[in-house]
């Protein structure tokens, strides 16, 4: 994402989209996290994904209409554009879209240094958002497996999905 500041105004607006942000501390998140984690208990991992998930649908639904034709393009545009807005640096390490399967994962994962109570992250965020993702471009749900994690001392974050 690449941003712009107006000073007057106080504003932060996406480039790309026009759409008005805020930075948010890492602390911030975790502290927003962690009181949902406190008030809904259990309930809150279903409630944080639900609610990524359907900002990964909305994404989705708002990409420009050439990159909706080439997924590949779409890919590589939402790549680009949360690595630029901090998440970690992403990278897809094996795609075949004809058949639905994608391998990424997330150095300096955001959301993987995001601890809850029990010491769990929260990167049901990312998998949330991706599966909102995947779902609005291929319409099937997709089988989502977390193969790696920096809380499990590995160096990065890695996801396969694939049609189930």
């Amino acid at each position: 994402m690449q941003f712009e500041f107006n000073g007057q105004t106080g504003v932060i607006k996406d480039k790309v989209t026009g759409e008005r942000c805020v930075i948010l501390m890492q602390i911030r998140m975790q502290d927003i996290l962690s009181r949902l984690s406190e008030i809904f208990q259990s309930g809150a991992k279903v409630i944080i994904f639900e609610a990524s998930k359907a900002a990964g649908e909305q994404f989705a639904k708002e990409a420009p209409e050439a990159a909706k034709a080439d997924i590949q393009q779409l890919l590589n545009i939402t790549v680009q554009r949360f690595t630029e807005a901090g998440l970690g640096k992403i990278e897809v390490t094996e795609a075949n879209l004809e058949k639905g399967e994608l391998k990424f994962r997330i150095w300096n994962n955001f959301f993987a240094e995001i601890k809850n109570n029990e010491e769990e992250t929260y990167c049901n965020c990312i998998e949330g958002f991706v599966s909102g993702m995947y779902e609005q471009i291929m319409h099937k749900t997709p089988k989502t497996q977390k193969t790696k994690c920096v809380a499990n001392g590995d160096p990065y974050c890695e996801w396969h999905m694939a049609l189930k």
